[in-house]
């Protein structure tokens, strides 16, 4: 096995960042929820129990979080154990240089069946929440509230940014 710096391969982004071009938080928020109005599959990813699942799955996303609805699968499984999710949102077929894409790392909850958050879920879905009492399983719902954004967007050179941009919640 060849001899790896860890440490510099895992800070090659992050130690450019000091000398790039930020944009203000207003402007990248607008700027990723464009991208997301776009969007209505990702890649969601966890990790626990053993296993490491990332699984296409649709989502909405409205209220500052991400919606995510789920008859089920091994997913649950890890997020039993671990909450800790991570999104990834980006365009289907970029061009060379048109890379678009957004890593969302945030924190998963299972929402209790038929309770109000549940309710509310349909609603911002669109789904009555009678239709789903009446399926002969459980409709999982999972809300994804995002900790920190990871854009990366070759476009933002054009308008003098660095094409790496990020923002961390709270």
């Amino acid at each position: 096995m060849a001899d790896i710096d860890w440490e510099a391969a895992a800070n090659h982004w992050t130690a450019k960042e000091p000398d790039e071009a930020r944009m203000s938080e207003a402007e990248l928020t607008a700027e990723i929820n464009e991208f997301l109005a776009r969007h209505k599959v990702c890649a969601f990813a966890c990790a626990g129990a053993g296993i490491v699942r990332n699984t296409p799955v649709e989502y909405l996303h409205a209220e500052g979080a991400f919606w995510v609805f789920s008859e089920g699968g091994l997913k649950f499984k890890a997020l039993r154990e671990n909450r800790n999710v991570c999104l990834a949102i980006f365009d289907d077929d970029p061009s060379f240089g048109a890379l678009a894409g957004l890593q969302v790392t945030g924190h998963a909850e299972v929402l209790e069946p038929f309770s109000g958050e549940y309710a509310h879920a349909c609603e911002l879905r669109g789904i009555p929440v009678e239709r789903l009492e009446k399926i002969p399983f459980t409709m999982n719902i999972i809300k994804v509230v995002p900790a920190r954004y990871d854009y990366l967007c070759s476009s933002l050179k054009e308008r003098g940014y660095s094409s790496r941009q990020h923002i961390v919640f709270g």
